[in-house]
């Protein structure tokens, strides 16, 4: 009897701990902010990414160009618009940038070519320089099948027109080497009022000939999401993956717009991506899946001297679709 009591007041004691919560003092140094950047870089087009400043927590947040609270100097600026920004090609100065092109975007009109290796440079006041770097050798995927399908989902109860979804099918064939790829969606929602692109953050994934190689960066909870798309080889070297995933389209956005249901379209790219930014893009999606994991998330940053990525990428265009609701229903 004394065993079973001594287990109760443990398993009692158990439960009291894992409730409570504590406030941490923390006294020790912060790390220095750093620039935010994330840029993929292709070959034959245009490079452009946007720019912004990490903050202590608490820190309230402002961006940097003209605003009435500039003269704010305890505050922090996370928008950065007049930073430096230096394009070089295969070692040589090709094009500098002395503050974006809108805002807080910067946009080079120097196009880089296949096989050659671009480095951006980017500077601002006393941030530490940001250098990233991309090897544009990277060949564009083989796809042997792919298609994007509307679909009519259940009815919702809250409202009297049907859900409908994009489900999006992919037939990857792995050349044996070690690759990584990003699975893109870039596929909108049109109507008379706006232009909305489906995000893979409330994605389904249907169904996948390997299992684990969509779910890897989810804990392989189904409700966690790939948001990014990224996915590693490392399961199906050398061997053909499928995969179908199901992209929900807001039900409320097709009841507002009465006069007419409006279109899908786009296109289904499939990238092949260098190492670097896969590991910012797999880490970060575990970071925002970190609600279901057991462990911390450490970010893999893919920049010198700053958070984020600047890496490169091959897109093939898969599939394209342009479909109107209205002929759908005829």
């Amino acid at each position: 009897m004394k065993s079973i009591k001594y287990i109760l007041i443990s398993i009692i004691a158990l439960f009291l701990f894992n409730s409570c919560e504590y406030e941490i003092d923390y006294k020790g140094d912060l790390p220095k902010d750093k620039l935010v950047v994330s840029s993929f870089i292709e070959a034959d087009s245009v490079i452009s990414f946007s720019l912004f400043t990490s903050a202590k927590p608490g820190t309230f947040m402002q961006n940097d160009f003209d605003s009435p609270f500039k003269s704010n100097k305890s505050q922090s600026y996370s928008s950065v618009s007049n930073a430096k920004a230096e394009l070089y090609i295969n070692g040589n100065l090709k094009q500098t940038l002395n503050g974006g092109t809108d805002l807080n975007a910067y946009k080079f009109s120097v196009i880089p070519q296949a096989n050659e290796k671009v480095e951006i440079r980017i500077s601002y006041k006393d941030y530490e320089e940001a250098v990233g770097f991309a090897e544009l050798n990277l060949q564009k995927p083989a796809v042997d099948s792919a298609n994007i399908l509307v679909q009519q989902s259940i009815t919702d109860s809250l409202y009297t027109e049907p859900i409908y979804r994009v489900v999006v099918y992919l037939e990857i064939r792995d050349n044996g080497g070690d690759n990584y790829y990003q699975i893109d969606p870039n596929i909108y929602y049109e109507n008379m009022f706006e232009n909305l692109k489906l995000s893979l953050i409330d994605s389904e994934l249907l169904w996948e000939s390997i299992a684990g190689v969509y779910q890897e960066a989810s804990a392989n909870f189904q409700s966690s999401s790939n948001r990014f798309g990224v996915i590693s080889n490392k399961l199906f070297k050398g061997k053909t993956y499928k995969v179908k995933i199901a992209i929900p389209i807001q039900s409320w956005q097709m009841e507002f717009n009465k006069k007419g249901k409006g279109k899908i379209k786009g296109s289904l790219n499939l990238s092949a991506i260098d190492k670097k930014s896969y590991n910012y893009l797999f880490t970060l999606n575990r970071y925002y899946n970190a609600a279901f994991m057991n462990e911390p998330v450490i970010i893999i940053d893919g920049v010198e001297n700053a958070y984020g990525f600047i890496g490169a990428k091959s897109t093939l265009k898969a599939y394209i679709i342009n479909f109107d609701f209205d002929d759908y229903e005829k």
